[in-house]
């Protein structure tokens, strides 16, 4: 009996756990596609579903958002956009702080 119980506590920390994991991806993901709009509207590239995309996706090359920030600060340096790191970080955090909230709003 302790054992099922046991097991039962193990298996709702898992879900719990799990669930939390997966709220979280989904932040990020809001996050980054908010950013990457933002990158794409200073970069005249409004709509362009490709760019987004990959934005989104440089994100996945390393733990952290570095990757992220370091595509964007080429991309902006390549097109002439005067940009730095500190105004890329103020980004970031405004837009977790939404995607977050939306996130919350949505479950």
């Amino acid at each position: 009996m302790a054992d099922r119980i046991f097991a039962d506590r193990g298996r709702a920390h898992e879900a719990a756990y799990t669930a939390e994991q997966h709220a979280h991806f989904n932040t990020l993901a809001r996050r980054n596609r908010m950013l990457a709009n933002w990158a794409a509207g200073l970069l005249d590239r409004e709509g362009d579903q490709a760019y987004i995309s990959e934005v989104m996706a440089s994100h996945f090359i390393e733990a952290g958002d570095a990757d992220l920030t370091g595509k964007l600060m080429a991309d902006f340096a390549a097109a002439g956009v005067q940009m730095d790191e500190q105004t890329i970080h103020a980004k970031l955090n405004e837009f977790m702080l939404a995607a977050a909230a939306q996130e919350k709003g949505s479950a």
